[in-house]
């Protein structure tokens, strides 16, 4: 005999990846819209404005951004490749095999109104009341 709690746990995981699905393609499209960028785009810059000193090893990214080296190395480049002047890479004193890569003034400002359209579709897709009763269904499942 099937077990309910495990088809409900099943049930809430395939509704929040549905949701994560819908929330990055409309963040995606918006970004793309107004500022020609993808979603792993803003989270580069995100993350840049928001470390110490606005910088980050590439290893760094890898991790917060959730993609390869290569791949954050690639993203890095097409960035620099658009010549916005949003980063610049520097070699690291202490170790010369790491780069670091550095959000500019000029970046600051992209990623802060950039960061004014992800809230506003944030909002839009969370209205705060319906957030709210979501997340607490979602705690209030049995522990196993």
């Amino acid at each position: 005999m099937k077990n309910p709690l495990e088809g409900g746990l099943i049930t809430s995981w395939l509704s929040l990846t549905h949701i994560q699905m819908k929330v990055a393609g409309e963040l995606e499209a918006k970004l793309q819209e107004n500022f020609g960028w993808s979603l792993n785009e803003f989270y580069l810059m995100f993350f840049l404005s928001e470390a110490p000193e606005k910088k980050l090893r590439l290893q760094q990214l890898e991790a917060m951004v959730g993609l390869s080296q290569s791949a954050v190395s690639r993203l890095v480049s097409r960035f620099e490749a658009k010549g916005c002047g949003a980063l610049q890479r520097t070699v690291c004193d202490d170790d010369r095999r790491s780069i670091y890569t550095s959000l500019t003034p000029l970046g600051q400002e992209k990623v802060d109104r950039a960061q004014v359209t992800v809230n506003e579709v944030l909002h839009e897709a969370f209205p705060r009341a319906e957030t709210k009763l979501l997340l607490e269904q979602m705690l209030q499942l049995p522990q196993q």
